[in-house]
């Protein structure tokens, strides 16, 4: 009997992402197997992972707005009355 020289691997992702992901390998004629071996090739060939992990410009800027959000004075409004009393504090500075 033949030595198997192949080794399967499993991962668990986000069933959404697996579904935009193999949307884009159908596009382009391609399947799991083939990328993930062509990932370890080129890892094996550079000693490295053959791009950066690191954030878009519009993630950083939605990381920004929320911690701009999260440290600010704005205080929580939670029932009309708040939001009435909040409002009309505004409108005095306005005067």
């Amino acid at each position: 009997m033949a030595e198997d020289t192949k080794k399967r691997i499993q991962i668990k992702v986000d069933r959404d992402l697996d579904s935009d992901v193999n949307a884009v390998f159908e596009e382009l004629g391609l399947n799991p197997t083939v990328v993930v071996t062509a990932l370890y090739r080129r890892v094996a060939a550079e000693g490295r992972i053959p791009f950066e992990f690191k954030l878009t410009d519009d993630e950083k800027a939605r990381i920004d707005l929320a911690r701009s959000v999260y440290n600010s004075d704005v205080p929580t409004l939670s029932d009309p009355q708040k939001i009435e009393k909040f409002l009309a504090e505004d409108n005095e500075d306005e005067d």
